[in-house]
């Protein structure tokens, strides 16, 4: 049985999510609970993995704008459901977190889809949807600290997008490498990208 998804992002939104979910512990857990938290999150992969198995699928989540945020969307809620196995309850800064994450990663497939776009056509990436996502981020980050869930220093993950959008500009730019090889380097840039939000967001949590 296939456990990693064909959907390259998937894999790193799980990973991120897991990151997430034990950086913004503020106790260590029980080491049964967090074999249960493990277990849970494997199987969320492996799950999705069976679901994006075939070519048809993969096809499917390519064209569709709705399908590949709300498969992003539940991989998140890997977040949460450690809180709750490994504590028993997650606060209202951590759902603060896990909001902006969300915000982060269904806005961020679009980001990508739109970037490989690009890569396959030899055009330049666009700057709406970039801008549109920086904005989205920026309005729910300001919405969360308005009601006192979340330091408004979680802008930051703005950060890691901006320096991400500035290196895959260049990197579309040259035509030196195939298509195949500039997309393989935005889905990578791309996971690191998500990791280093991921980061700034654990870190916020504890503020």
């Amino acid at each position: 049985m296939k456990l990693l998804p064909r959907e390259h992002g998937a894999t790193a939104i799980w990973f991120s999510s897991l990151l997430l979910a034990f950086g913004t512990l503020r106790k260590p857990p029980s080491i049964s609970s967090v074999i249960v938290f493990i277990a849970a999150s494997l199987l969320a992969l492996t799950l999705t993995a069976r679901i994006t198995s075939g070519s048809i699928a993969i096809a499917r989540l390519e064209r569709n704008t709705t399908l590949l945020p709300v498969l992003s969307s539940i991989l998140t809620l890997i977040v949460p459901l450690g809180h709750l196995v490994m504590v028993g309850q997650f606060s209202s800064t951590v759902l603060g977190v896990w909001l902006v994450f969300l915000a982060y990663c269904s806005s961020g497939v679009l980001y990508a889809r739109d970037l490989v776009r690009s890569v396959l056509k030899d055009t330049p990436p666009k700057w709406t949807i970039f801008s549109l996502t920086s904005v989205f981020l920026l309005a729910v980050v300001s919405a969360l600290n308005a009601v006192g869930m979340l330091s408004i220093e979680a802008a930051t993950v703005i950060a890691p997008l901006a320096v991400h959008r500035a290196v895959i500009q260049r990197l579309i730019g040259r035509k030196l490498s195939s298509k195949v090889e500039r997309i393989r380097k935005v889905g990578f840039t791309q996971a690191g990208n998500l990791i280093t939000a991921t980061i700034i967001l654990a870190t916020v949590s504890r503020l």
